[in-house]
């Protein structure tokens, strides 16, 4: 029943307009994040969501630009706790992960227009120390699609004489996009196998900012803030290690750019996160500032704001207009406001069977 129903208003929610839905879902702040922009090979990212093209992604600017007002943290923040006036139609801008291109490519195209932006950085891949699980696994993928089958029976040996894994080529990516930390050792076994040296990728490459990069980035007036130390999902952790995930990398960048405040973005998403546990940890630790998620435009705490992720395709239809990978904004907007919507009305509703 709670399917049907649940089905039926998402249904409804599509007929809605876009343009009708500021009216009656209303949010006082509208914010996107993204993770990678380059015209070049990003093999350590494109096998996990889509690298947007730099052209597509000055086009959003601009459509942004033109129709929104953008906002920086530091208003944002000034709302939050001081409740100091937004603009009408404000949007705020976050990059995740901490790519180097956030420097190379995605800075230079928001100096141009004047637009603020947060870069939320894990700081454990800081000046390219360690390699993201996740970034391992997709050049792994990358390099399986062009080994011989020589290569792939090694693979497939090794994990099953190593770790009691059994996979073949029709398996073997949706196995590997699975992992998680705790299987890291698989992955770099296998990167093993295909010939693929981490050490070498990080010092030719540097894939992630710099302190160097990140201090200039800062002095130019974007904000830096934490993504946890090593990226991991903060549901799956115990209090403690949620505690130094979230304190100990927004108390690095604070020493890294001096900032009182750092804002926080949680990797995967909040979900399964007690509330009053995020609330202790920034009570504990003052110079925790607001907290970023993944939920589009649904609300949360008042500490929380919720984003768009904007490389996400949000159905089988893409509508056209400037966008993110090719995707929509308008399309990435309207999906938001309808899956907010729906969760309204559902959170409404159980309210009121409660009572």
């Amino acid at each position: 029943m709670r399917s049907f129903v649940t089905n039926l208003l998402e249904r409804f929610a599509r007929c809605i307009p876009l343009s009708v839905y500021p009216a009656f879902v209303r949010r006082d702040i509208i914010a996107f994040f993204c993770h990678a922009v380059s015209d070049e090979p990003m093999e350590h990212v494109r096998h996990l969501y889509p690298v947007v093209p730099v052209a597509q992604f000055e086009a959003a600017l601009r459509y942004l630009n033109s129709r929104y007002n953008l906002i920086s943290y530091e208003q944002l923040h000034a709302h939050h706790t001081k409740g100091a006036p937004l603009p009408s139609k404000a949007v705020h801008l976050s990059f995740d992960d901490g790519f180097a291109e956030c420097f190379t490519v995605v800075r230079p195209l928001l100096r141009k227009y004047d637009i603020p932006c947060t870069f939320f950085i894990a700081t454990d891949w800081l000046d390219n120390r360690a390699m993201f699980y996740r970034n391992k696994a997709s050049l792994a993928i990358q390099r399986f699609g062009e080994s011989t089958n020589t290569e792939r029976s090694e693979i497939f040996t090794t994990l099953h004489l190593r770790f009691g894994i059994t996979v073949d080529s029709s398996s073997f990516v949706p196995w590997i996009k699975a992992l998680r930390l705790p299987d890291e050792a698989a992955i770099d076994e296998v990167c093993r196998v295909l010939g693929i040296d981490i050490p070498a990728f990080l010092r030719e490459r540097q894939p992630y900012l710099t302190t160097a990069q990140i201090r200039q980035m800062d002095a130019e007036g974007f904000t830096i803030g934490a993504h946890t130390k090593t990226h991991r999902k903060l549901a799956a952790l115990s209090d403690a290690e949620i505690e130094s995930e979230i304190a100990d990398s927004c108390r690095l960048v604070r020493e890294i750019t001096g900032q009182e405040i750092v804002p926080f973005s949680f990797p995967h998403s909040a979900f399964g996160l007690d509330r009053s546990l995020l609330a202790g940890i920034r009570s504990r630790h003052p110079f925790i500032g607001l907290l970023f998620d993944t939920k589009g435009l649904r609300c949360d705490v008042d500490f929380i704001v919720n984003r768009i992720w904007a490389e996400r395709i949000p159905s089988p239809k893409v509508g056209g207009g400037p966008g993110w990978g090719g995707y929509s904004l308008p399309e990435l907007l309207h999906a938001a406001y309808q899956d907010a919507w729906v969760e309204g009305v559902m959170g409404a509703a159980r309210k009121v069977k409660h009572f």
